[in-house]
């Protein structure tokens, strides 16, 4: 009966959004509008602010929190709950299965996937001097950053996106480390000094892309998503979360992906490292795009029995 109701209050024109509160949310979340408003011709399309476990929780490291899916569980939530129709996350906070009667539906045209320094003394990680400090939030980050540069105070840095370049521009940190997406879609990116390859630094599965979520049930809602799916994003990143369950980690696991689609091919790097960056098992592969799910799958298991599982159950 509830499914009859959402599917009728979709066609008779009304989409409600549901988004974390931070700028960053909110800016790609208007910009998802933008693009459903445009694919669908009358449909109004409204955004509901739902505050997450990870916003609640600024003053905890990440790693502390020990929550799975800390900034998608309350939007889920909203949605089995029927006081939203779509969710809109970024993709590398969804954890690797969804809950039950909930899909992701559409993933439009990714941004760069890549990790981004912004350094105050220095532009690039190799200027930086013995001893500084550079500021992340992601244990993925630190310890690629750890194994790189071991002479460096890699620090813990909370807060969203603007506050993070506060405290770099008030002296806290030499240097910062974050998602060069975020900063692109806030038009931050000339504060970008050096892009971190993945020959560098691995990025976080789904990093850069949104997913966009509905209920498994509501087929207008899916519909109104279809003209915005970009498939080569979403078999890169299908490619990207298959490793990523494989290996059974979530946001706190120092593990890493990359895919990228060249036409009918799909190639992809990946790492697992200590969280102390003592040592990182790289790995690469190449294979059928028509086959992204497994290529990560087997990419994982070559990691794992190359030493991967061990610095897993440190």
């Amino acid at each position: 009966m509830g499914d009859t109701t959402d599917n009728l209050r979709v066609a008779t024109g009304v989409l409600r959004i549901g988004t974390r509160g931070s700028l960053l949310a909110r800016t790609q979340t208007g910009w998802v509008a933008d693009l459903i408003r445009e694919a669908n011709p009358g449909l109004t399309v409204e955004i509901e602010i739902i505050q997450t476990t990870g916003d609640m929780r600024r003053d905890v490291p990440f790693a502390s929190v020990g929550t799975k899916g800390m900034f998608v569980k309350e939007i889920e939530q909203a949605l089995l709950e029927r006081r939203i129709d779509l969710g809109v996350h970024s993709l590398k906070d969804m954890p690797s299965e969804l809950p039950d009667g909930l899909e992701l539906a559409c993933v439009p045209v990714r941004e760069s996937p890549f990790d981004a320094l912004i350094g105050r003394t220095a532009a690039a990680l190799r200027d930086l001097p013995e001893g500084a400090a550079v500021g992340t939030s992601s244990t993925r980050r630190s310890a690629q950053l750890r194994h790189l540069r071991p002479d460096l105070r890699i620090e813990e840095l909370r807060g969203n996106l603007d506050t993070r370049i506060r405290k770099l521009d008030e002296g806290q940190y030499d240097a910062i480390v974050l998602a060069a997406a975020g900063l692109n879609r806030l038009g931050w990116g000339g504060r970008i000094t050096e892009i971190l390859g993945p020959e560098m630094c691995v990025p976080a599965a789904g990093q850069g892309a949104l997913a966009l979520e509905i209920r498994a049930a509501d087929d207008n809602a899916r519909a109104s998503l279809a003209p915005i799916h970009d498939s080569c994003s979403a078999d890169a990143i299908a490619a990207e979360r298959a490793f990523l369950a494989a290996l059974g980690g979530g946001c706190s696991v120092p593990a890493g992906a990359f895919a990228e689609i060249d036409g009918s091919q799909i190639t992809m790097v990946a790492m697992v490292a200590a969280p102390d960056g003592s040592r990182v098992v790289r790995g690469k592969s190449r294979g059928d795009r028509n086959e992204a799910a497994q290529l990560g799958a087997a990419l994982a298991a070559q990691l794992l029995s190359e030493g991967a599982n061990e610095l897993l159950q440190r």
